[in-house]
């Protein structure tokens, strides 16, 4: 076991940090994450200051 984390140690810990950063991306981008949820607001708000009436 210790040969295998001598030897690809920076492969696993690459590996774990892809792996979290695609997880946070998957959260923060979710139906109701925060940046869809703000983006939505803005494309809202754009939309309804645009529109002349």
């Amino acid at each position: 076991m210790k040969v295998i984390f001598e030897e690809y140690s920076g492969i696993i810990i690459t590996a774990f940090a892809i792996i979290a950063l695609i997880a946070v991306v998957a959260l923060l981008l979710a139906t109701d994450g925060p940046v869809h949820t703000a983006f939505v607001d803005l494309i809202d708000d754009l939309f309804q200051k645009a529109s002349v009436k």
